[in-house]
């Protein structure tokens, strides 16, 4: 019998919220949402909160809104296990998911629409760290080339690239 670790997950509304941007949230809170995978432990969204400036209710305050909710998972008693549940990842790895979680969803919705963008979007949410992130830039650029051209394509994913410190080359 382990011990439960709640689990933050985000709601039906809280993905809504990340779509639309409906209750305007600040910019900390938001940011937290962005991060909540349903595979980061409280513990480890509560540091990046700190991090963030948020306020230190802020998954209380998610949960109060209905944007997110917390599944209790029993965690093994050994210490492999416990580190791999609440080992807080790094500041540079979590600056970089929001830096690329933001600039994708952006160029999504502006450049593929709601329609177009809707599986490319689905691929960022399930992305849970910057690395999976990384992975989509080439997806990215492929949705951009087929509904702008390739040169609009490249100078977007060059730009997100540059801004989040990924590397120059382009797929």
């Amino acid at each position: 019998m382990g011990i439960p670790v709640a689990i933050p997950a985000k709601t039906d509304a809280g993905r809504a919220e990340i779509e639309t941007r409906a209750q305007r949230l600040p910019t900390a809170l938001r940011s937290l949402l962005l991060l909540v995978d349903g595979q980061r432990g409280a513990v480890e969204l509560d540091a990046i909160a700190r991090r963030l400036h948020a306020p230190a209710d802020a998954l209380a305050q998610l949960a109060a809104l209905g944007l997110v909710t917390a599944s209790d998972v029993a965690a093994s008693h050994s210490a492999e296990d416990a580190g791999a549940i609440s080992e807080p990842r790094s500041d540079a790895d979590a600056q970089r998911h929001l830096i690329l979680y933001a600039l994708m969803t952006d160029a999504t919705r502006a450049h593929l629409g709601l329609v177009g963008g809707y599986l490319t979007q689905l691929k960022l949410e399930r992305a849970d760290d910057a690395a999976a992130l990384e992975a989509l830039l080439p997806t990215l650029q492929a949705a951009l080339t087929k509904a702008r051209d390739a040169a609009v394509a490249a100078e977007i994913i060059a730009g997100i690239r540059a801004a989040a410190d990924t590397g120059a080359g382009a797929a």
